[in-house]
């Protein structure tokens, strides 16, 4: 069996009208994959209900190494200082890898 990969979870929430900028700060560090889910709701910025990108979210998901993901917290923290309405979560996971180790020659 394939032994578990410690990763970390990159959870970016942004505005819509955000989503582009923040997907060519991902493409530019060559980030292989990601995942991305419209969300509503509520928070600081009131009511996102969805209805028009000025008031609809997203959710980009991301697994990467951690030295990955410090390059990236640079990045969305530069975003962040110029007022870009971001929200940064960072979770420790483990995955269970696509591929199998190649075993260490004798």
């Amino acid at each position: 069996m394939r032994s578990l990969e410690p990763k970390k979870l990159l959870t970016l929430i942004t505005a819509h009208a955000f989503k582009a900028i923040v997907i060519e700060r991902l493409k530019a560090r060559e980030v292989g994959g990601y995942t991305l889910v419209d969300a509503t709701g509520v928070g600081a910025f009131g009511v996102q209900s969805g209805a028009l990108d000025s008031d609809s979210n997203v959710l980009i998901y991301v697994i990467l190494s951690e030295a990955r993901l410090n390059t990236l917290l640079r990045d969305f923290d530069d975003l962040m200082n110029r007022s870009y309405r971001l929200k940064v979560i960072v979770t420790d996971v483990m995955i269970l890898p696509r591929k199998k180790p190649v075993p260490d020659k004798p």
